[in-house]
């Protein structure tokens, strides 16, 4: 896998925060209107505020 650069790099759904670290991210994959759509998280903890 090709390293991640500033400009490519995803930003976190809770935080905004850019997603630096594979280690720590979460993705949710849903459908929405037939299309897969991830949404992507830094950590299990934003993942977990954006839940609540």
């Amino acid at each position: 896998m090709a390293d991640s650069t500033d400009e490519d790099s995803l930003e976190c759904l809770a935080c905004r925060d850019p997603i630096t670290s594979a280690v720590d991210q979460r993705v949710v994959p849903a459908l929405e209107d037939g299309e897969a759509v991830y949404r992507h998280f830094c950590s299990e903890t934003c993942l977990e505020e954006w839940m609540a």
